[in-house]
């Protein structure tokens, strides 16, 4: 494929800083009196180097084999990179999402879909994600000296730690989720790229030229930069290579996939070759790329969700990731390997601050008086942007009726994802629509064997104490919000 070289524009959207208060003074003493530091759980901030935490206080890590069970995901190193260690599954609340290796290859950085960063080897730790925030973190870049690092989440959302300066990020501009960034060579600005092909550039990070009209419904997946910083690749999830600037295109991977797909990039240290990683484990190399190995043989049900190559080109990483909860596939497109999200009317308000507490990182999507279509919309729109969790929670049908054809059409909307939870809905005899709606619900999870019905009525039925005197509402925080989210939580 030729190189695409269009005049550099600069990206326009740029959004303030996420400021947030870490509360570090309170922790010093503690900290101090710490007979283990490095296992000590890490204190949870969203900007820079003044706010960030004592290296001390850097997440639980495991350092171990890479056939340890209790793991969230694995680096698999080939050719002269090394294993330095993972994270243990009991401190992550989703899968890994990104790697990053440190400035001479002796260390990395993980990544969890939380916003979770744990630092191994030399890879230094600068601060992770307050869990509020809810973040889909989808990517990492460093600054290039191992001072800082920049976060990127799927909704545009920037967030930077250490000596990282916060740049800009799209906000309102987005149509597609932001998939992966790259940083400038001397960390003064970084690139994000959506799935859509948009390309946006910040600091001093030149846009190129993106790929949107040249998908053909296909989608970005990865971004990689030349070391120069006058240029960069786009791959798509068919395998399929852009180059814009002074990237040169060497090969793509199309009709080589089957029904793997392509999921990370990584450029060699003169821009002269690049590798591809699919979710399968299936490296491609191309240019002066060498091929260390693949990992088609050592994931066990895992999936490939991230690569990082060493800075001298010499071997790589392939980030697995845990799969799905057992039994159920990986995700199609669309939807975060990892995560949950809840979508539902008022009565799902009520247990929201419950499922936050019994599911980390779900996504809680609800609205006073929200009728059933516009739950499908909802599920649409997050879809489209590459939001959608891999499962899905449904708690609708207090406002109205619900009828077969719009069950199978929220089903449709829904295809791809790994499971469906739908929840009963209770309501006073009064309500003539409540049997309609939990019959529809009951019958309709029947086709579907992967789903399933959370009968939350039937626990309500038992106990009326839980509810306010309209029959409706419960108490946030309350025995019975406690209880939906027990439930839905057994179900997932």
């Amino acid at each position: 494929m030729p190189n695409r070289k269009t005049p550099p524009t600069r990206g326009r959207a740029r959004t303030g800083r996420l400021w947030v208060l870490a509360v570090v003074a309170t922790l010093l003493p503690v900290l101090a009196a710490r007979a283990t530091p490095p296992a000590a759980a890490g204190q949870a901030i969203t900007r820079r180097s003044e706010a960030r935490p004592a290296r001390s206080v850097s997440p639980r890590s495991v350092q171990a084999p890479r056939n340890l069970q209790d793991v969230a995901g694995a680096p698999i190193p080939f050719g002269a990179a090394q294993y330095f260690g993972t994270v243990a599954l009991k401190d992550s609340s989703s899968g890994m999402a990104a790697m990053a290796a440190s400035q001479n290859g002796r260390g990395y950085l993980l990544v969890t879909g939380g916003g979770g960063v744990f630092g191994f080897g030399d890879a230094r730790f600068h601060g992770t994600v307050a869990a509020w925030h809810k973040a889909h973190v989808v990517a990492i870049a460093e600054t290039g000296n191992g001072g800082g690092y920049w976060l990127a989440c799927a909704s545009g959302q920037v967030f930077s730690f250490g000596d990282a300066r916060f740049h800009g990020s799209p906000g309102g501009q987005l149509s597609t989720a932001i998939v992966a960034m790259a940083a400038t060579p001397g960390g003064r600005g970084y690139w994000l790229a959506a799935s859509g092909g948009r390309v946006f550039g910040y600091g001093d990070a030149d846009v190129y030229g993106s790929a949107t009209p040249e998908l053909h419904g296909d989608r970005i997946v990865a971004l990689a930069a030349t070391p120069d910083g006058k240029g960069y690749w786009l791959v798509t999830s068919h395998g399929r290579v852009f180059g814009y600037g002074d990237a040169h295109s060497d090969g793509s991977a199309t009709g080589e996939l089957g029904s793997d797909r392509i999921v990370a990039m990584a450029a060699t240290p003169d821009a002269k070759g690049y590798w591809l990683v699919s979710a399968g484990g299936r490296v491609f190399h191309y240019g002066d790329a060498h091929s260390y190995g693949s990992a088609t043989g050592e994931l066990d049900g895992d999936r490939i969700v991230a690569m990082a190559a060493t800075p001298d080109g010499s071997g790589y990483w392939l980030l697995a990731s845990i799969p799905p909860p057992v039994g159920l596939p990986a995700p199609g497109p669309g939807f975060l390997a990892g995560h949950v999200t809840a979508i539902g009317d008022s009565v799902m308000l009520d247990a929201a601050p419950a499922l936050e507490a019994d599911i980390p990182g779900i996504e809680v999507e609800a609205a006073v008086s929200r009728q059933w279509d516009a739950g499908i919309a909802v599920a649409q729109q997050l879809k489209s942007e590459d939001r959608l969790g891999a499962i899905v929670v449904i708690d609708l049908g207090t406002n109205g009726p619900v009828s077969t054809q719009q069950f199978a059409e929220m089903m449709n909307v829904l295809a791809g994802a790994s499971r469906v939870v739908f929840v009963t809905v209770h309501l006073p005899p009064g309500y003539s629509w409540v049997n309609s709606v939990n019959v529809t619900l009951a019958q309709g999870v029947q086709s579907y064997p992967r789903d399933r019905l959370a009968d939350f009525n039937k626990l309500a039925d038992a106990n009326p104490q839980w509810f306010y005197s309209d029959g409706v509402h419960m108490p946030i925080g309350g025995l019975g919000a406690q209880a939906m989210a027990s439930l839905i939580k057994s179900e997932i």
